[in-house]
């Protein structure tokens, strides 16, 4: 296809999804998102809305590519080098509490907002005009300051609040030291040898430098929760999502690091021929979890003491793990997997609930953006990363010869994938 044939194609992907959103909207009587003060957050379209939920995801790869073609590559580069920028402009406006103090209607002028902010004047408005290209603010008189539907929402969404102040406060300056590290420690698998060690001058991994400052732990908790309740990564994905019902009844489920057992306990109430033990650290089983499973699961689901990297003792059907290999290094993840070998049974299954990184341009723009970003983060963070399919293969393998990779697959609608493999003795047995 020539440059002028895609810059049409482009053009006319774009007009044809526009009208499938707009004729949606207009048929159910709903508005579009704005950033007008007033305006929706959000586009009123779940996934079951196939048609619609695909052309917005279709508009948006669009309208992206298009923009980095009407900028052309030489361009786009320099842009793309100085977007931190818009980090910059964007902690200003959380560390000086600017939003908290322009008026949730009408406005205030500069000056005064200088004054309460206690930020010099032509400091903080190239500040706030900056921002503003980023729909953050708007100026609707010159020389005084407004919201947009963006800026307020830091004022009222205390979890996206605390995304913002989270990336731009916490791991912003720990980002900038991700090269440094790879270059101070070549090839590390270890947790405390990362962007943040050097930023923050620790030698604590990060899960445990978090809990070691009670500020920065409930932000990243509060911030948290911007995002895993999000569409794409409820439990209901997990629960149909796998043949729980295909397991014998009685069949026993480990819920590795499951936390409060709230993931248990959403598959223990559609399957009630299935029994649950769920594991986790001494730090998760204060006086406040213990006895909270409720009343009519007790008898199926048990909330019990275990650090997933030593030896298992119970013997189980199941071993399920949500969200926790991401988090680690090949090193420890294959300890992990190493750490069940002594109570498996032949047929015993590892299920994996996590993320899974597309084959390149098999999934849409935002998807594969989504995962590549978290995929660098986690680099930042724990010295881990996503993984591909193949990936996962070769981790079972790496840990013991006698697991058996059986599939992965990516339940509908969900963001999370499920990986299965399973044990089986009489497949090239190790020596112990």
């Amino acid at each position: 296809m020539s440059s002028l044939e895609k810059l049409t194609t482009l053009s006319n992907e774009i007009s044809k999804n526009t009208k499938i959103l707009t004729d949606y909207l207009s048929s159910k009587g709903l508005e579009a998102p704005s950033f007008d003060v007033d305006g929706l957050d959000e586009f009123p379209i779940s996934p079951e809305d196939e048609e619609p939920f695909k052309a917005r995801l279709a508009l948006i790869a669009a309208t992206k590519e298009l923009y980095d073609i009407s900028l052309g590559p030489k361009e786009s580069l320099r842009y793309l080098a100085w977007d931190a920028a818009n980090n910059l402009s964007l902690q200003a406006v959380y560390e000086f509490k600017i939003a908290e103090n322009v008026p949730l209607s009408g406005s205030i002028s500069y000056q005064e907002l200088a004054e309460k902010v206690n930020v010099p004047l032509l400091k903080l408005r190239p500040l706030i005009r900056h921002a503003m290209t980023n729909h953050i603010f708007q100026e609707p008189v010159k020389g005084y300051v407004g919201h947009t539907r963006t800026s307020r929402l830091l004022v009222e969404d205390k979890p996206l609040h605390a995304w913002v102040a989270f990336y731009c406060e916490d791991l912003w300056v720990s980002m900038t030291n991700v090269v440094k590290s790879m270059k101070k420690w070549p090839g590390s698998q270890e947790p405390n040898q990362t962007g943040v060690n050097l930023a923050f001058g620790t030698d604590l991994p990060w899960f445990d430098f978090l809990q070691s400052d009670e500020a920065l732990a409930k932000r990243y908790n509060l911030a948290m929760q911007s995002v895993g309740g999000g569409e794409g990564f409820a439990m209901h994905h997990v629960v149909e999502g796998y043949p729980w019902a295909g397991l014998p009844d009685g069949a026993t489920i480990v819920d590795m690091g499951g936390n409060q057992g709230y993931i248990s306990f959403a598959i223990a109430e559609k399957f009630t021929k299935l029994n649950f033990i769920v594991q986790d650290t001494a730090g998760m089983r204060t006086t406040e979890t213990i006895g909270a499973v409720p009343e009519n699961l007790k008898d199926r689901v048990t909330l019990t003491t275990h650090d997933f990297f030593t030896p298992q003792t119970v013997v189980a059907d199941v071993y399920f793990f949500r969200w926790i290999f991401h988090g680690f290094s090949e090193k420890y993840c294959i300890e992990i997997l190493q750490a069940l070998a002594p109570a498996l049974k032949k047929g015993a299954r590892i299920v994996i609930n996590d993320g899974t990184l597309p084959e390149p341009n098999t999934v849409t723009y935002l998807e594969e953006k989504t995962m590549r970003t978290m995929d660098i983060m986690m680099q930042v963070t724990v010295n881990a990363r996503e993984r591909e399919v193949d990936d996962w293969k070769e981790l079972f393998q790496a840990a013991d010869q006698r697991y058996k990779f059986l599939k992965a697959w990516k339940p509908e609608k969900s963001r999370m994938w499920l990986i299965e493999a399973e044990w089986d003795p009489e497949a090239g047995a190790q020596v112990e």
